[in-house]
């Protein structure tokens, strides 16, 4: 990935901040997956699209990570340990505490700068689970304006159109 999906600008270029979002399908059992959809956005972008969830939404969202998400404790441990394997970043649902090979679909968020991973806030895991428990918290509002950008800019693969229109939810 190069290029803001957005803007399209080139992402690569040194300095230049940016979010990777991947939505994978894991097989019980094999520690193989398929990619859903991926994408990336430059920062400017993905503040733009954090603009269009509504207060109401904002406020739910932070509620629910407040009350099941301690930001700091496993990337504290991951860092204490100077463990930059970024498997063992993204092993686990970061809300859930399920791992990746339980789970039937997930999504896995990156930050970037140029051609490096940033390591801090991100890598992370989210499962399905959890993902659906924070969509029930949107207003329909920010539900219509994530559709719209789903159905504008993500596309996956034809065997995966069912669970893109019933989910897993582009959510950055």
């Amino acid at each position: 990935m190069d290029k803001c999906i957005s803007c399209e600008c080139n992402l690569l270029v040194s300095g230049t901040e940016y979010v990777i979002e991947k939505a994978l399908k894991p097989y019980k059992g094999y520690s193989s997956y398929s990619t859903i959809f991926e994408y990336a956005m430059c920062m400017p972008c993905a503040g733009k699209m954090r603009n269009l969830i509504s207060a109401h939404s904002m406020k739910n969202i932070n509620q629910y990570f407040s009350q099941n998400f301690d930001p700091n404790r496993t990337r504290r441990k991951l860092l204490e340990n100077e463990n930059s394997d970024v498997e063992n970043w993204l092993n686990r649902c970061i809300v859930k505490d399920i791992i990746i090979g339980d789970l039937s679909e997930c999504q896995v968020y990156a930050q970037c700068s140029g051609e490096q991973m940033l390591l801090g806030h991100f890598p992370y895991m989210v499962s399905g689970v959890a993902l659906d428990e924070v969509v029930d918290l949107l207003s329909q509002e920010t539900l219509d304006d994530l559709d719209k950008f789903k159905n504008e800019f993500v596309d996956g693969p034809s065997e995966f159109q069912d669970l893109l229109q019933s989910g897993p939810k582009v959510f950055f």
